[in-house]
Parts: structure tokens; sequence; C-alpha cells
């Protein structure tokens, strides 16, 4: 895969806006725990991870 692409890809993945699943405060890049309700982040953050590396396994 073109190296342009995949840094297109991750730099517009990074740009979504992720909120806590409890109370849907706005998290921040590097969280790991909710700030507002302090509930844990560790399965949101695996699935958008999840959801970034296969973005990056996808031709388009």
């Amino acid at each position: 895969m073109n190296i342009d692409l995949s840094i297109e890809k991750v730099l517009n993945k990074l740009t979504e806006v992720v909120r806590c699943g409890d109370c849907a405060t706005r998290l921040r890049f590097g969280d790991k725990e909710c700030p507002h309700c302090g509930s844990d982040l560790d399965d949101q953050l695996r699935l958008w991870s999840k959801q970034m590396l296969e973005g990056l396994d996808s031709p388009e």
C-alpha cells in the first residue's frame, strides 16, 4: 500500500471525536479512563484501534 495513503488514513482516524460510552464525554488523546465519570476506556480504545487497523488493510 502507498505510504502516503496509509498516513492519510491514520490522520483521518485520529481526527474522529471519541466519546465515553457511559456519559458521552469527549475524550482526549491519551485518556485511559473517562475524565468525567471515571469509566475504564480499554474496550472502547481497543475497538477504535481495531477499526483503524482494518481501515489500513482496506484497498480504498
